[in-house]
């Protein structure tokens, strides 16, 4: 082929060329920042786990951590560290269970696979992160936890109450003390008294007309 066509050629096909590279590094930067989305949101809510965006973040691992041609061992072992804690947080104490050590050992095992997900995550996107790093470097001030367990409380409260389980405590602190109130409150109970004979019968005059 003449020298004229490879020129012709490479006219005609470099800003092709160039435009779908360009796409590339466009898509792969874009699945980039979402795995750091993912990465930031667990991060972030460690402390926590029932936040929205802890759950929406580990949900979305299986789409975009998805092996592909790159690196496809990384991410492959993001996969199966996300499997293992998914095994494990649907392997928990079953329901009424009130032994706490197996709840404690169940919690304890659930943030060793979550350690484990965090350390494999860090080290796909490039982060140094170090296993103990991860488990301790969490900040989380005791008013969050409490404030936490009283709403925790409080809606576990409304649902007993709504399903019928658990009934409102009354007490009456204040009644009315009026002294005319009062005189014919007594009044009334001493008709209502008079009314029964001494075995309990109840009394009763007819009257005619």
């Amino acid at each position: 082929m003449p020298i004229e066509w490879w020129v012709v050629l490479a006219t005609l096909t470099g800003p092709i060329v160039a435009v779908q590279t360009q796409k590339w590094i466009e898509r792969a930067t874009e699945k980039r920042r979402r795995r750091y989305v993912i990465f930031n949101a667990l991060m972030a809510n460690r402390a926590t786990k029932l936040a929205d965006d802890y759950v929406r973040a580990l949900n979305l691992i299986d789409i975009e951590f998805l092996p592909g041609k790159f690196r496809p061992a990384k991410n492959r072992a993001v996969i199966n560290a996300w499997r293992a804690l998914f095994g494990e947080l649907h392997n928990g104490p079953k329901e009424g269970e009130t032994n706490i050590q197996l709840y404690d050992a169940w919690n304890h095992r659930c943030e060793d696979r979550l350690v484990e997900l965090l350390a494999a995550m860090s080290t796909a996107l490039g982060f140094p992160f170090s296993n103990e790093e991860l488990r301790r470097g969490i900040y989380y001030p005791k008013g969050h936890g409490e404030r936490d367990q009283a709403q925790l409380a409080i809606l576990n409260g409304v649902r007993q109450l709504v399903e019928g389980k658990q009934s409102l405590p009354m007490r009456i602190t204040d009644a009315p003390n009026s002294p005319e109130l009062i005189k014919l409150q007594s009044q009334l109970n001493e008709k209502m008294a008079n009314a029964y004979a001494a075995d309990g019968a109840l009394k009763v005059r007819i009257i005619s007309e």
